[in-house]
């Protein structure tokens, strides 16, 4: 019963105040004064259910007139595009079991070429974090742990493959998600990019530097309903009678997120509503004296008109790192005017037209070839053969086979006739498309078509950083603000969830491993977190190579990171086994010296002695002895 009375609550509420044309209204006149949004309560974890039921119907309702606007047409589009699937071919149909040649993937699909060589160079690196807090030593050991613990969690959570399927969505669905939240399983932090075609946003909102601004966030979860049992055991026996005792019926319910709360809902069914778990809220306590005793205090009562001893509270303020709590969904959004949440346009979308130019012209040159094979005439009559016959011939004749005919002149009888070859604009208006879609992309010089057309090897390299440069100008710089918010959410998390001691381990910059242990209790100063600027802009590997060498031999890098930058496996016993080599050098060179300086010396000796005995003769000669 209390549910029917919900229901009609909800139906009276949407038949007498609903208005699903303010969102229209809003996006189409932008200096309207007055209402621009359905009259709509803050809501608190002390909403009544049925107010959170009516938030949910207009939600709902107000997200569906805007996906059925067209969102959700442009979405399959890219995604066929990407496919390469005809545009009457359902996105949900399974491609192997296309059957008919003409409904295959497209062969020449560059909308696929070109985004998958997009991304890796725009994801190629990984957003390295970068922590700070004050200068006393325990504020830079906490920065230290914190950040390397983040390098920790970004290589075991496999955040650049991550960022990677959330940059995918954003150019086929207009829109990147990433979600962190906690595993109670693994007992840590974990991602998960959310495909944005399951999201339920607020239609009025935008996403302004990485930052959502809609009060709301719905996502659809599907379970069996006794998993949704466990979960809402206070649910458990609506659940089971709405599946009749069924229990392994599976169940889409949604999980509705504000900033200050979250709540599910199954229908006009709310399973449960909580505070947003991810914050520390404020806590209140007994006030005691040195001894330990409770302090009390005089209070008027306004009712009785009394003084009256009440005991003292204290509050303690919540220790977190984010100023207010958020929900825990991080965007991607580049090309976006500030109208909606998604983007106004992509890069699948930008060139669908020149994929319809590429498709068009390679059926026109596949039709043309085949006609350049060309068939075979025969007279049935100059032959003396049959039409069923005459069908033979063509065959044997296609096979390099002999015919032989009744009577007549073979000339004659059997002619063949070959198509005219297409002029060169057709491959040229083919090729200008290829170059247009590649350009648009920023891909040019990366596919092998682009490095083949340039002569030199300076030419290449030139022409390789030069759309590395556009694309991490154009896209890679949303990225890193992207992972920069990512970042400061799972430090929050780190504030939240850290109760236990927890362990991480890198390799540090020795090549060691090196351990770290982070507790929440040790957050005790404000911290600063940021991704370290163009950590992911690509960088073309033979540039920094030389650029290395240059540095080295100005005497201004040392050779671990002159290893470092020239990809070496093991740096720093590269740098011991150059060292070993200059000693044994200088060993080798000091023995050198010491055997020649003797050889030397021996030399002298010789020298000296036989001009004493030289002298000595003369001497002798001079004074004969008697």
């Amino acid at each position: 019963m209390a549910n029917e009375g919900i229901v009609q609550n909800i139906k009276a509420y949407f038949g007498l105040g609903a208005n699903i044309n303010k969102v229209k209204d809003k996006l189409e006149n932008e200096y309207q004064e007055g209402v621009i949004s359905d009259l709509l309560p803050k809501l608190k974890v002390n909403t009544t259910d049925i107010e959170l039921i009516m938030s949910k119907r207009k939600w709902e309702s107000k997200w569906k007139d805007y996906n059925n606007a067209g969102l959700k047409e442009r979405q399959e589009r890219s995604e066929k595009y990407w496919k390469g699937l005809p545009a009457k071919i359902d996105t949900k149909t399974d491609i192997l079991n296309l059957t008919n040649s003409k409904d295959k993937p497209q062969s020449d699909n560059l909308i696929f070429q070109a985004l998958e060589t997009f991304l890796p160079v725009a994801t190629k690196s990984r957003p390295d974090p970068m922590v700070f807090s004050d200068n006393t030593e325990e504020g830079i050991q906490l920065s230290s742990s914190v950040q390397k613990t983040l390098i920790y969690l970004a290589d075991t959570l496999k955040l650049r493959l991550k960022i990677k399927q959330v940059t995918r969505y954003w150019a086929l669905y207009f829109l990147g998600v990433m979600k962190v939240s906690w595993s109670e399983k693994n007992n840590e932090i974990s991602l998960c990019p959310i495909r944005t075609t399951k999201l339920i946003l607020d239609p009025t909102a935008t996403v302004e530097e990485g930052e959502y601004t809609g009060e709301y966030i719905g996502e659809p979860k599907e379970e069996t309903a006794e998993t949704v049992s466990i979960k809402f055991p206070s649910k458990a026996e609506k659940i089971k009678k709405l599946v009749e005792g069924k229990m392994s019926t599976e169940l889409r319910y949604i999980e509705w997120w504000t900033n200050e709360m979250v709540f599910w809902t199954l229908g006009d069914i709310v399973l449960d509503k909580i505070k947003n778990p991810h914050w520390n809220y404020n806590t209140t306590q007994p006030a005691v004296n040195e001894a330990g005793e409770p302090i009390v205090t005089e209070e008027f009562d306004e009712e009785t008109g009394d003084n009256i001893l009440v005991d003292k509270v204290e509050e303690t303020q919540g220790n977190n790192h984010l100023k207010n709590p958020k929900m825990p969904y991080m965007f991607l959004s580049v090309f976006n005017l500030g109208k909606r949440p998604h983007d106004d346009t992509s890069l699948i979308e930008q060139n669908i037209a020149q994929q319809d130019i590429i498709n068009k012209r390679q059926t026109q040159i596949d039709k043309n070839v085949d006609n350049m094979n060309g068939g075979w005439i025969v007279s049935l009559q100059d032959a003396g053969l049959t039409k069923e016959q005459a069908s033979i011939v063509d065959k044997e004749l296609r096979k390099g086979g002999t015919v032989a005919i009744p009577s007549g002149d073979a000339s004659k009888a059997i002619t063949k006739i070959t198509g005219n070859s297409l002029p060169a604009d057709v491959y040229n208006s083919q090729q200008d498309a290829r170059n247009e879609l590649r350009g648009i992309f920023g891909t040019t010089s990366l596919s092998s078509q682009g490095v083949a057309q340039e002569q030199t090897v300076r030419g290449k390299l030139i022409a390789r950083q030069s759309d590395s440069s556009r694309i991490g100008g154009g896209v890679t710089e949303y990225i890193e603000e992207f992972a920069d918010a990512i970042y400061n959410y799972m430090v929050q998390m780190m504030f939240v969830y850290y109760d236990e001691e927890h362990s991480a381990s890198i390799i540090g910059t020795d090549g060691s491993k090196e351990f770290i242990t982070l507790k929440s209790e040790e957050f005790v100063r404000e911290l600063s977190v940021s991704v370290k600027e163009g950590s992911l802009i690509p960088k073309d590997s033979l540039t920094k190579a030389n650029q290395a060498l240059e540095l080295w031999g100005a005497s201004a890098l040392d050779p671990v990171t002159l290893y470092e930058m020239l990809d070496f496996p093991n740096p720093k016993e590269a740098a011991e086994k150059l060292q070993a080599w200059q000693q044994g050098q200088l060993l080798e060179k000091a023995q050198v010296d010491v055997a020649t300086q003797g050889a030397v010396n021996q030399s002298k000796v010789q020298e000296q002695t036989q001009a004493d005995i030289q002298k000595a003769e003369q001497e002798v000669n001079l004074n004969p002895i008697e």
